[in-house]
């Protein structure tokens, strides 16, 4: 390979980002990437999975935050006839759920509140951070914008450097 055959550091960036699989929607339903495809959500419901395990101990502070947030487990036997689920038993009702996760569910109007509720809660804090760095420079704030006067600058010979005569 020559030097005019070898990629930039740039070319072969996006040669790797083409790599990795672009998931699309499905990532923030569906955290977990756990297959969904034989339970479709119920009608007018939206369903992701939640950890209920992490490092083989209980997490039911995530499952109850997430109970609180409108979702609730979903029961094995809301999936059609026929089709394997796999089912955990999880506080005595028999709850569609793989390795430490369960699949909660929420009504679709919930969830949409839900989301313009954490935008909200997003852009109010970008609008935070933006006025924070413009009070930094507001008098009295303790640092304040720098003032430009009127400034010169010269450049003079200096003096000659002695040389020794050889």
């Amino acid at each position: 390979m020559t030097n005019t055959d070898r990629l930039s550091r740039e070319q072969e960036t996006r040669v790797a980002d083409d790599i990795h699989d672009d998931y699309g929607d499905s990532f923030d339903d569906e955290p977990a990437l756990l297959d969904t495809k034989h339970m479709p959500p119920r009608e007018g419901m939206v369903q992701r999975w939640v950890r209920t395990s992490i490092n083989s101990e209980d997490d039911q502070a995530n499952v109850y935050r997430r109970m609180n947030q409108g979702w609730k487990p979903r029961l094995a036997d809301t999936v059609p006839k026929g089709q394997y689920v796999p089912t955990v038993n999880y506080q005595g009702s028999n709850i569609i759920g793989i390795h430490g996760n369960i699949l909660m569910e929420r009504p679709i109007e919930r969830h949409a509140k839900q989301k313009r509720r954490e935008e909200n809660l997003a852009n109010a804090q970008m609008e935070s951070v933006t006025n924070s760095m413009h009070k930094v420079h507001e008098k009295g704030s303790g640092v304040t914008r720098p003032e430009f006067t009127e400034q010169r600058s010269s450049v003079d010979r200096g003096r000659v450097a002695p040389v020794a005569d050889d």
